[in-house]
């Protein structure tokens, strides 16, 4: 009896399947235009509680206006690289801008949140180096490390002994970096900055952190927050979440960003972003920076007050996570939620290690809406058998 061998197309299956089979499998689901925090998704209209739109600038009347005169003006495209002919004035305007925002001598504008960690991490390092990184960092982070061919070291989450370990024990060549996020996007909570600064210092390694989800409910950012400065930081942040744009951006020393220039090749070879983006996210900045900014990080505070009382969990950032014993568990409480009004994204591995209910808040949740919000998780919560340790 003969046997056919498996076709390309049969391995692309075998590996769907398995997926479907765990539960994991996802699917893209398009939305309508929002209205504020409601989005509408098959004729349902819901709460969202799943935007990274912390400030709730993302349809803000300056962003827009600023996106269509610079459309005006500079048309769509910027139709080239950066080191082609696709720099506009736009684009260092707003590098300066970010610059003197983040208190660093230089800033360098990417295309994504994505390319800018795996930019960053492939530019500054190179086989021979070593990179300690935390082992909660974002996949963009961890790609980049792959990428770059650096010798890595995992260190456990926020364990300072074991970094200053890991540092110890390392060869004494080469460039080091030692890479964390301040807030980190599935957790929450925070990384200890200034400690981790101090082993920067004492092991002469540079210290990379992500900044995405730690702009807007800390203004410009932790690192900001808590006053921690130092030549040795490199500053990757996202333009899409509390700004309200798109793109991301890494700020540095000069010396840093010359590097990233001429060797970050997210950087190098990808069409610029364009001038409607740039635009906006000038126009986030200033706004964030005005007495309008500040309040609206005051409400967006108050909102994460009221659900870490209610959830009893540390107030520390905009994310809070719900923890679920199993990804079906995940993916039922996330639609029974849906029927009552919210959209709330549960978020499965390999995304995160455990299954969870991942809720975030906005400035531009009502008071209301986040105490409704808060009576019908808690009544779920009431439901769900907490996942084993």
């Amino acid at each position: 009896m003969s046997h056919t061998s498996p076709t390309a197309f049969d391995y692309l299956e075998q590996r769907l399947a398995q997926m479907r089979r765990l539960g994991l499998e996802r699917h893209v689901q398009p939305h309508l235009p929002p209205e504020g925090v409601y989005t509408d998704f098959k004729g349902q209209r819901l709460v969202n509680f799943s935007s990274n739109d912390y400030l709730g600038l993302a349809q803000h009347p300056a962003l827009r206006a600023a996106a269509i005169q610079a459309a005006d003006v500079w048309g769509t495209s910027s139709s080239a690289s950066r080191l082609v002919s696709g720099t506009l004035a736009l684009h260092e305007e707003l590098e300066l801008a970010i610059a003197t925002w983040k208190q660093t001598e230089a800033a360098l504008i990417f295309n994504s949140g994505y390319q800018a960690n795996i930019g960053v991490v492939g530019g500054l390092t190179k086989a021979g180096d070593q990179i300690f990184f935390d082992s909660l960092s974002h996949a963009s982070l961890r790609d980049g490390i792959n990428l770059s061919r650096a010798t890595a070291h995992e260190f456990r989450h926020n364990d300072l002994e074991q970094l200053q370990q890991l540092l110890a024990a390392a060869p004494a060549q080469g460039l080091r970096v030692i890479i964390t996020e301040s807030v980190f996007s599935m957790d929450g909570d925070c990384a200890p900055l200034p400690a981790l600064l101090q082993l920067a210092e004492a092991y002469d390694c540079l210290l990379l952190v992500d900044e995405a989800h730690g702009v807007g409910y800390y203004g410009a950012g932790l690192l900001a927050h808590l006053s921690v400065h130092s030549p040795r930081l490199i500053v990757v942040g996202t333009c899409g979440k509390a700004l309200g744009s798109f793109g991301a951006y890494v700020a540095s020393s000069q010396l840093v960003q010359q590097l990233l220039i001429n060797r970050a090749r997210s950087f190098i070879y990808t069409t610029a972003l364009p001038a409607p983006v740039l635009a906006a996210t000038r126009a986030a900045i200033e706004l964030l920076e005005s007495p309008e900014g500040a309040q609206r990080i005051a409400i967006l505070r108050q909102h994460c007050q009221q659900v870490a009382t209610t959830l009893e969990q540390a107030n520390q950032s905009p994310i809070f996570l719900i923890p679920m014993p199993d990804v079906a568990s995940a993916l039922h409480h996330s639609q029974a939620l849906r029927a009552q009004g919210f959209w709330i994204q549960a978020i499965r591995p390999p995304t995160v290690p455990t299954p969870r209910l991942r809720l975030t808040l906005s400035a531009a949740h009502t008071t209301e809406q986040v105490a409704t919000m808060l009576a019908a998780v808690t009544a779920l919560l009431g439901s769900v058998s907490s996942p084993v340790a």
